[in-house]
């Protein structure tokens, strides 16, 4: 087996997963990406320009000119053509569909061709929102849509390229939701770890095909948790795993967020079923304040001014305290507040100057944030959303009262007056309005809250803990929760970016799940 290899990567999104396999180093192993996929337009252009970064032993001064906004996209392109083009063929923009996904197998294929080795690995999470807890509320009462929606089927795209590629090892990521989730009164768990530990036979029953694609089957591992049908000291048999034992807490592994998600991995049968490979935990939870560490503090705007200026936004929390929006907060969260205002003496901009770039901790998590950023002239991604002036009265007293009483508050911790203006919430139900804590504060002190796609269309879940700054989470902030290194820059614009960050696998999760999969793959070639 060669040292180096190929990645197929579907449903990739802005390429979390593929970022962290390419991130492995190990003397008697790589892995390259080969084939990436992704639907969404600006997911795909991000991906594109990582497979352009990637190219290079070292990244060109152009690439940096890029980042920095002294060229365009087409300027970098033009003046590295081979880099470019190859690029452009590693990062497909294609949706993927049971009518098209033959089209997918056999670009795959033709990749897996400029490679020396004879193995591949398959990665990616099939688009999950059908299996989200919350997916599954919006739908209800209404079951009957959530059990017609196809997207409970994409896995099956997934299931027919192991079934036509033979992966020695493949990852499918998804949502903790999956454990419940049914069709029909059939749990879809165990139904979807059945059908990939045998996809050829499966796939020839699906697709009425004469003979299977393959005779490969496939053992479904758990990352976390070693199943054995032995019998334990005490000489009862040892339970198999459950559901659950398939969920990553990400913040168990050195990922500063709570994410939990189900990664299956799946395993050819002729590599040694004795190799027992999982992840190892990390001691202690990374917490905010150490990820959001070195970067640069900024303000939002104010919706409906035309250019707030810093005098403006100074104003605007001078105008909430002498205009009453602060009356009735408890006088612990009240002092907190006049000091936050007091303080206000530096000017902190939007974030479209450009900045120094960040200097950071010398811990490993820095160090992965930081490597290969010294001639970066700004930080990227760092701009903040427009928030309207009561939103930034209602995050101050957040701020505050996060601080004061090491939690964030809930709707009834809310004075009257400063209550969202939601058809659902009131001064009289807001202890017991759904989403009680819409308005969350990320406490510096503990790891962040899951990072969800849905911070695209508002920040309340994602409000800063510095009462200074007074806003949500920039795209940048969200994307070091996620470990996305800091010159890793999204394309589109901020709202696409944050969905983007939203939606992806944390890389540095990805690099040690590229560490197990290196050890199979290192035991097929003894």
């Amino acid at each position: 087996m060669n040292n180096t290899i190929p990645i197929i990567d579907i449903f990739a999104g802005p390429g979390g997963l593929g970022e962290g396999f390419s991130q492995l180093k190990d003397d008697k192993l790589k892995f390259k990406i080969a084939l990436s996929v992704e639907m969404n337009e600006n997911a795909h252009k991000t991906l594109e320009l990582r497979a352009f970064y990637r190219q290079f032993n070292k990244a060109p001064k152009e690439y940096f000119d890029y980042l920095n906004g002294t060229i365009d996209r087409e300027a970098l392109f033009a003046a590295h053509t081979v880099q470019a083009a190859a690029a452009q063929i590693e990062a497909w923009h294609h949706q993927i569909t049971q009518e098209g996904i033959q089209d997918v197998i056999d670009r795959a294929q033709q990749a897996l061709k400029k490679f020396k080795s004879k193995e591949c690995v398959l990665i990616g999470g099939p688009p999950c929102q059908a299996y989200s807890t919350a997916g599954r509320s919006r739908m209800k009462p209404s079951n009957k849509d959530f059990e017609k929606d196809p997207r409970h089927f994409l896995y099956r795209h997934y299931l027919r390229m192991v079934a036509k590629l033979s992966p020695a090892v493949f990852v499918m990521e998804n949502v903790k939701g999956l454990k419940s989730a049914t069709i029909d009164g059939e749990l879809m768990f165990p139904k979807i770890k059945d059908e990939l530990s045998r996809p050829g036979e499966v796939v020839k029953e699906l697709d009425g095909l004469k003979r299977a694609p393959s005779r490969a089957e496939y053992r479904i591992y758990s990352l976390v948790k070693v199943e054995s049908s032995e019998k334990d000291l005490a000489g009862s048999a040892v339970k198999p795993l459950v559901p659950n034992d398939y969920v990553i807490k990400a913040e168990e592994y050195g990922i500063p967020q709570r994410r939990h998600r189900i990664i299956l991995l799946g395993v050819r049968k002729d590599i040694d079923p004795s190799l027992a490979v999982r992840l190892v935990k990390i001691a202690g939870e990374v917490n905010t304040a150490d990820v959001l560490d070195g970067l640069p503090a900024v303000r939002s705007g104010i919706t409906a001014y035309d250019d707030s200026t810093w005098q403006d936004w100074v104003a605007a929390m001078q105008e909430g305290l002498s205009g009453g929006e602060f009356d009735y907060v408890d006088p612990k969260t009240l002092k907190c507040i006049k000091r936050a205002i007091k303080a206000q003496k530096a000017a902190l901009d939007r974030g479209a100057e450009r900045y120094a770039a960040p200097v950071g901790k010398t811990n490993a998590l820095h160090q992965w944030y930081r490597n290969d950023c010294s001639r970066l002239n700004m930080v990227l991604n760092h701009s903040p959303k427009m928030h309207m002036l009561s939103d930034i009265w209602r995050y101050l007293f957040c701020t505050c009262f996060a601080e004061v009483h090491q939690r964030t508050p809930k709707l009834s911790d809310f004075p009257d007056n400063l209550l969202p203006n939601h058809g659902n919430v009131d001064a009289d139900n807001k202890k017991i309005a759904k989403f009680i804590d819409r308005f969350k504060v990320q406490i510096p002190t503990r790891a962040a809250t899951t990072v969800m796609s849905h911070i695209s269309k508002d920040g309340h879940y994602y409000i800063h803990p510095d009462a200074m700054q007074c806003r949500a989470w920039t795209v940048r902030e969200a994307a070091r929760v996620q470990t996305f290194p800091d010159n890793y820059y999204f394309e589109g614009g901020k709202t696409a970016a944050y969905h983007q960050v939203g939606n992806a696998v944390p890389p540095r999760l990805a690099w040690q799940i590229a560490k197990v999969v290196a050890e199979y793959m290192k035991a097929l070639a003894t």
